[in-house]
């Protein structure tokens, strides 16, 4: 007697492949060639195309790896509707959150955070105050949307990097 479902794949890239291929069929959106990165900066990403390509870091751990994936099939999905520019928007939240993803931030692999850690940039409100944390140089003029509202406006100043 034969299983109604595939035998589940034995490495960790096949078993991904396996749930992307899973969710692609249940929502209809466009396939994609999953692969495992051994780079340590980028949790993942999915570049559009027929097929399109997702990468996601071996660093991190199982359960993150699949919730990465949702993610990435999120944007397939969001792709197949709007396009390119979907970014993280609305759609892209709605349908995350039918594909399974955790609404989150993306999960961090211990050199992506000790990478952050050492490149944060600290700006300050000359008008309230308030700090903003930033992991690249701001460039030209920014002011605080806050006090822009409030009528008055402030310029961000830079106040210092920080290091390990």
């Amino acid at each position: 007697m034969s299983s109604l479902f595939p035998d589940v794949p034995a490495d960790e890239r096949a078993l991904l492949q396996f749930l992307y291929d899973r969710l692609a069929a249940r929502f209809r959106f466009g396939a994609a060639k999953v692969r495992l990165s051994g780079r340590k900066l980028t949790g993942g990403e999915i570049l559009y195309g027929r097929p399109h390509r997702i990468t996601i870091s071996s660093h991190l751990s199982a359960s993150a790896r699949e919730d990465t994936l949702r993610h990435e099939a999120a944007h397939a999905w969001a792709f197949e509707i709007e396009g390119a520019r979907a970014g993280h928007g609305a759609l892209f939240r709605r349908l995350a959150a039918h594909v399974g993803a955790t609404p989150r931030n993306a999960p961090l692999t211990k050199a992506l955070a000790l990478h952050r850690r050492r490149n944060e940039v600290l700006y300050r409100c000359e008008g309230c105050a308030r700090v903003f944390h930033r992991y690249r140089n701001v460039r030209g003029a920014r002011y605080c949307v806050r006090c822009d509202r409030a009528g008055r406006p402030s310029r961000l100043r830079r106040v210092v990097s920080r290091e390990p």
